[in-house]
C-alpha cells in the first residue's frame, strides 16, 4: 500500500506493508491476552491466615499490592488492545484509499 502527496510540503510517500501490519496486530493481540491472564493471576487474594497468626498483618498489604498490580496489568492490556485497534484502523483506512484509487484508475483506462 502506498500513498503520496504533491506540493512542496507533501513530497512524501507512505508505504505500508500489509504483512507487517497484520503481524503487528496479531502480536499486540497475543500480548494483550497474555497480560490479561497475568492480571487475573496477580489479582488473586490471599486469605488472612496465609502466613499464620503471628504474621496475620501481611496478607492485607500483600493483597493491596496484588490489587494494584492487577490494575496496572489491566491498564497495559487495555493499551495494547487500543494499539491493535489503531494498527487495524490504519490498515483499513489505507486499504480503502488504495481500493478507491485503483477503481478510479480502472474507470479512466480504455
Amino acid at each position: 500500500m502506498t500513498a503520496g502527496g504533491g506540493g512542496v510540503a507533501g513530497r512524501t510517500t507512505i508505504i505500508l506493508d500489509a504483512e507487517v501490519l497484520t503481524a503487528q496486530s496479531r502480536s499486540l493481540a497475543a500480548h494483550a491476552a497474555m497480560i490479561t491472564k497475568a492480571s487475573s493471576a496477580a489479582g488473586t487474594r490471599m486469605p488472612g491466615s496465609a502466613f499464620g497468626q503471628m504474621n496475620g498483618y501481611l496478607p492485607g498489604p500483600i493483597n493491596d499490592l496484588a490489587g494494584r498490580a492487577d490494575d496496572l496489568l489491566s491498564a497495559v492490556s487495555t493499551m495494547l488492545d487500543k494499539m491493535r485497534e489503531g494498527v487495524d484502523g490504519v490498515f483499513d483506512a489505507f486499504s480503502n484509499i488504495e481500493e478507491a484509487a485503483a477503481a478510479k484508475i480502472a474507470e479512466l483506462e480504455p
